[in-house]
């Protein structure tokens, strides 16, 4: 596999998401403070966070037009259309703008028929303006009602609406320049070093990078974007026709900060049960271990939204409770039994239940 780091498409990415960042205030901070790594995340992230809530309240309510809870309309757009091979934002922006109605359709169509199916399809023969069958495609999505009566919106005037989100996306860009202009530089040397140490070891470096985490068989691609706006999440994109690892800035200290948690075992113990004695975590792992494998699935099963099971996916993850497996191409999890097992006995001795 062959390893490239992407600079111009690293700020691009930033950029379209950007104004997701509003929503930390509402729903990612108190998901955030039930994590058991809440400690670890550098407290330079907190405050970022909350700099861009704070820039971005005037435009919450247009913010909130074309991005939801699950999806957001650049997510839909990248089904088709990845911001990759552009120089600048206003260069992908201005193939999104020139795009016809019956090609956006398509695109966000693609893209909503892929969550149903998992097919990498496109649909281009099957575009209809059928609201009727719309609605009916939105009701085989986990969605709350709120984002199923938005996207339906961005169906109906799909030329409409995106040039609406253009002209926001072009307001907000100054705005996201002053906080990624001061990182810049850091972005471009993480993005050199990752890529070396991927490319010096045909991508098992990933392993340790990943605290362990990762294998190099999951990595989607070798396409590499450096995150200032997600900084210390870890996403790999399959969902987009080019799909790549988005690495944010701060996961390197994350890592380091957790890595040396783990040092005590005691602690480590501690965060794994902690992870265990939360309800949905608990029913997340139950029904893994039952042969459910995707989030998609556990969302449906305990009724709650995709988005809040990739988060408790991603602790349980982090946590090594659970691992991501990939068989016949698809990406699904697994329980680590080996691991809970360990602990489960290390926790025994603990306890003068066993001897050494």
């Amino acid at each position: 596999m062959r390893f490239e780091f992407f600079p111009s498409e690293s700020r691009i990415v930033d950029l379209l998401f950007f104004p997701e960042s509003i929503f930390f205030d509402k729903k990612s901070r108190k998901e955030l403070e039930s994590s058991p790594y809440v400690e670890y995340i550098p407290e330079e992230s907190m405050k970022q966070y909350e700099a861009f809530v704070e820039v971005l309240k005037p435009y919450e309510k247009a913010i909130q037009k074309f991005y939801f809870d699950e999806q957001s309309l650049p997510s839909l757009l990248s089904k088709l259309y990845a911001p990759f091979g552009y120089e600048s934002a206003g260069d992908y922006l201005e193939l999104i703008a020139n795009l016809d109605e019956e090609a956006l359709l398509n695109c966000f169509l693609t893209k909503l028929r892929s969550l149903v199916n998992g097919e990498q399809v496109n649909v281009k023969n099957g575009v209809t303006i059928d609201t009727d069958a719309h609605i009916e495609l939105l009701e085989q999505i986990p969605l709350s009602d709120e984002e199923r009566w938005k996207i339906s919106k961005l169906l109906r005037h799909p030329k409409e609406m995106t040039l609406e989100w253009i002209q926001l996306v072009n307001i907000i860009e100054p705005i996201f320049d002053a906080f990624y202009k001061a990182r810049e530089s850091e972005v471009i040397e993480m993005g050199k070093k990752i890529t070396q140490q991927l490319t010096l070891t045909d991508g098992e470096a990933i392993f340790e990078m990943s605290n362990q985490m990762l294998r190099k068989e999951l990595l989607p691609s070798g396409n590499i974007l450096i995150s200032v706006i997600n900084n210390y999440m870890l996403e790999f994109n399959t969902r987009s026709n080019i799909p790549y690892v988005r690495w944010g800035l701060d996961v390197e200290k994350l890592m380091e900060n957790i890595k040396n948690a783990k040092e005590s075992e005691l602690k480590e113990r501690v965060l794994l049960f902690k992870n265990l004695g939360d309800k949905t975590r608990y029913e997340v792992v139950r029904l893994i271990a039952q042969g459910v494998e995707t989030a998609k699935e556990i969302a449906e099963i305990l009724g709650v939204s995709q988005a809040t099971i990739s988060y408790h996916i991603g602790n349980l993850t982090s946590s090594r409770l659970i691992l991501l497996d990939k068989r016949e191409g698809n990406y699904n999890y697994k329980v680590n039994f080996d691991y809970l097992e360990s602990a489960y006995l290390k926790m025994l001795k603990d306890f003068n239940k066993i001897e050494e």
